[in-house]
């Protein structure tokens, strides 16, 4: 079987071969990002920048900017649409004060893992209604640059591991968690990812949910939060995406348009891959560190869910439209791999 990335290479060979022998006027964009740093500007968004110049043969040229150089953070579709930068990266569900329909693009507590969404996207025609979407709602040209399995549920100074344990808790999240976590009692603030840590720092915060063990290593926050709270109940993907101007877009021609979203597609995958790879050095890490690692009990799995579950057909029944499709066409792909487990995966030998 070949691997990912072998795939990948030949995805690259193809973007090559389909970018020689042509020539355009050379672009130089500038990108805004949600990102202070880490994986997410480094891999994810410089990543696909080396891409998309490598596969236009340096026909366009992405400089990327740290969160909050161009625009705010949690903005950055806005900085995108109104020209401040050509081309954004961040977090697909920032622009949930928006419209709350980027979160199912973005993953949420009752929505798809990281297996399904990415073959979602990429086989069930998630992707043609993600760009279909953004274009109507929010007039920017936009698809993934950026894949995480499932996240950390806390980095938290306070222990958590039953429902009873979450009221009171002051939390770091963002997205559709923020609303259904305020069902358990827990008091959320909305902060980019610069922020975070020193709100821990001070107590502003008791908790933080973020990312994956690796994203999460690399920003510290096991240095302040004791307890490490797993699973991540909360979030079983998070996508990342790239946003480009609709007028930009349109002038690059169809060629480079394809080599793009090629770029976008590359990146996603080489960032799911190497998450995955870290996590599990990351995860050894803090079982070596020091932090008290907790399983949060099976109500709270449950709870979770069902809280999720009714947070989308409440909010599915206000907003309708897109929600209501997007919401809709993901529940019916996520029944089709209900199965799955019986031809993917095999029951642990008896011991």
């Amino acid at each position: 079987m070949k691997s990912t990335r072998t795939g990948m290479v030949l995805f690259a060979a193809l973007g090559m071969a389909f970018s020689a022998g042509t020539s355009t006027a050379a672009e130089n964009w500038s990108m805004a990002t949600s990102w202070g740093g880490g994986p997410p500007l480094e891999t994810a968004a410089k990543g696909f920048a080396e891409m998309a110049a490598f596969l236009t043969n340096d026909e366009i040229k992405i400089e990327v900017f740290p969160g909050g150089t161009l625009g705010s953070p949690l903005k950055v579709t806005e900085t995108v649409r109104n020209g401040v930068a050509e081309i954004g990266h961040h977090w697909v569900g920032y622009d949930w004060g928006i419209d709350k329909t980027t979160v199912l693009f973005g993953g949420w507590t009752g929505g798809l893992n990281a297996e399904e969404m990415i073959h979602w996207i990429y086989e069930g025609g998630g992707l043609s209604m993600w760009q279909e979407y953004k274009r109507d709602k929010f007039g920017v040209v936009s698809f993934p640059c950026g894949i995480y399995p499932r996240e950390v549920g806390l980095h938290s100074t306070k222990k958590v591991q039953t429902i009873a344990d979450f009221k009171g808790l002051k939390q770091r999240t963002a997205g559709a968690w923020a609303e259904i976590s305020a069902e358990l009692g827990v008091s959320t603030v909305i902060l980019p990812g610069a922020e975070v840590y020193p709100a821990l720092e001070r107590g502003v915060i008791d908790a933080v949910e973020w990312s994956t063990p690796y994203l999460n290593k690399s920003a510290g926050f096991y240095k302040i939060a004791k307890y490490i709270v797993l699973p991540g109940y909360h979030h079983p993907t998070s996508v990342l995406e790239c946003n480009v101007n609709a007028e930009v877009w349109d002038r690059i021609g169809e060629r480079n348009q394809q080599l793009l979203l090629l770029a976008g597609k590359l990146t996603t995958h080489k960032v799911y891959e190497e998450t995955g790879h870290e996590d599990a050095s990351a995860y050894k890490f803090y079982e070596e560190s020091g932090n008290e690692i907790v399983v949060v009990n099976d109500e709270v799995i449950s709870k979770t869910q069902e809280l999720a579950q009714a947070w989308a057909d409440k909010t599915s029944g206000e907003l309708g439209g897109w929600f209501t499709k997007i919401l809709e066409n993901q529940r019916a792909y996520k029944a089709l791999w209900a199965n799955a487990h019986k031809y993917r995966d095999t029951k642990a030998p008896a011991k």
